[in-house]
């Protein structure tokens, strides 16, 4: 991703900050990671269907509320952290098209099926938010960490290298767990 600029110890030392209470640390690290968030955002945001109305800087501020506003929960580091915010993005966008979906019964017309544009793979194929939500969830509960790795992928929209180096391991590993839960998440999405 260009722009990216998540350097490792001013957030790390601000989410310390943070972590032993003091006063300001909320705001510091707010600014740190905001353009960061803020692109990752847009990024998701510009894979989503047509009719796509929630807006990137709205969507940052959700997450940032999430997460804990001015006074977030101790993490364990930036990659705790953005792991959390890629989590809230999910869980937000999840949300956002359960609602759209509800508004569209309530209106009387027939449900759209709610595609995004966040593929699975690099074919640009597309998927149900809420499919994909429900599949995440599965694989989640035995793949804690390569389910981890495809919340940082495609809800955070962070790069193999960036996700090795926020876990701490090599981009080798990632994209093992990567074509794992690809094939896994796939399976699952096209089963009868």
């Amino acid at each position: 991703m260009a722009g990216w600029r998540m350097e490792s110890k001013p957030i790390t030392l601000a989410l310390a900050r943070v972590e032993r209470g003091e006063p300001g640390a909320g705001d510091e690290l707010w600014q740190l990671v905001y353009q960061d968030l803020r692109q990752l955002a847009a990024a998701r945001l510009g894979k989503l269907g047509s009719g796509q109305t929630m807006q990137a800087t709205a969507l940052v501020h959700e997450v940032w509320m999430r997460l804990g506003g001015d006074t977030p929960p101790t993490f364990e580091g930036r990659a705790h952290f953005f792991g959390a915010a890629a989590n809230a993005m999910r869980n937000i966008l999840v949300d956002h098209a359960r609602h759209k979906g509800r508004l569209r019964r309530n209106a009387g017309e027939q449900p759209a099926t709610l595609i995004t544009e966040l593929a699975i793979g690099d074919d640009g194929s597309a998927v149900d938010m809420l499919a994909l939500d429900e599949a995440l969830t599965a694989f989640g509960k035995d793949y804690e960490r390569p389910a981890r790795v495809i919340a940082l992928r495609f809800f955070a929209g962070l790069t193999i290298p960036q996700i090795a180096d926020l876990l701490g391991v090599t981009t080798r590993t990632i994209d093992r767990e990567c074509l794992f839960a690809r094939t896994w998440l796939r399976r699952f999405l096209t089963r009868g």
